[in-house]
Formats: structure tokens, sequence, C-alpha cells
């Protein structure tokens, strides 16, 4: 298609005719700058696509034009905090990804409350394992936060199955 010199440097594709605005400039942009970061912090091409939009292929040129490093398949989403890389474990949860390997959440406590007192867990408020901020932590001793948290699923009833009633 040709739309003149008001979109040059934009390519269009027209699918299932909805059309596509695919900027492919080398100029920075802050929604590709943005989306990048979505998907650093481990969206997929096809997620930041829809977050933005516009096509997968869109999301993947765009990146690949401006030089920006595409993950591959071993790929874990990470976070960071003073200075030191979390990564993501098959848990759920995020741990230090060099040395101790102790846990993100326990290591925001830590860092800004004070140590954690033995036999007390920390609890993400929300329940969502990725939301470490200080905000969203609760220090509980260790048989409340199973009693609410995980009835059904600690060290005395693990491999039991739940009575139906």
């Amino acid at each position: 298609m040709n739309h003149g010199s008001l979109f040059s440097g934009i390519k269009f594709a027209n699918v299932n005719n909805i059309l596509y605005i695919c900027i492919m400039g080398q100029k920075r942009n802050p929604v590709y700058d943005n989306a990048y970061k979505l998907y650093l912090y481990g969206l997929s091409l096809e997620q930041v696509a829809k977050e933005l939009g516009v096509t997968r292929q869109c999301v993947f040129k765009a990146f690949k034009k401006r030089g920006l490093e595409l993950r591959g398949p071993n790929f874990r989403p990470y976070q960071e905090y003073d200075g030191k890389k979390f990564t993501l474990r098959d848990t759920g949860y995020y741990s230090l990804t060099k040395g101790n390997r102790g846990l993100m959440h326990r290591y925001v406590w830590e860092k800004e409350k004070g140590k954690i007192p033995d036999n007390w867990d920390i609890h993400h408020i929300d329940e969502i394992r990725s939301h470490n901020w200080i905000d969203n932590l609760e220090c509980l001793p260790k048989a409340e936060h199973t009693r609410k948290y995980s009835p059904h699923n600690n060290q005395f009833t693990r491999g039991r199955k739940r009575a139906n009633h």
C-alpha cells in the first residue's frame, strides 16, 4: 500500500480486514522501548504484540531492526532488586541467580525490615509470588501461615488425598 510521505517509515499490512501499523525505523521509540521491557520481564512476543495491538511478526521485526536481543529457548524471567538478579524458579518464586540462591521475598524482607525470626514465614499478601515489594509482604509464624494459606498441602498432609465433604 502506498500512503504517501505522511507515513514514510511505517509499514502497513492488511490482515483479516484489520489495519496494523508497524513502525520499522531505527529511531528510538518509547512504545517499543516499553514493549521491550515487557518482553524482558517475561512476556512472549505474542503477548507483547497483543498489548500493542499489532502482530507478533511486527514486534519481532521492530526488535530485530533496533538490534534488541531476543531471548533463547532457555530464557527465564528475572527481577532485579538491590543490584542483584533473581530468576524465576519452577515453583513460581524468584531466587538469587548466583550465590546462595535465597528467595527474593525473604531477601527483600530482610533488607527492608531485618532478620526473619526462626519458624516464621514471609507471605505475599496478594498471593502473587512475583509481587515482591515490601508493602505486599508480611511476616507470619510458620504454623499460622500454614493453617491460613496451605492447610491442604503442608509437611503433615503432603501426598494425602483431601477428604471430600
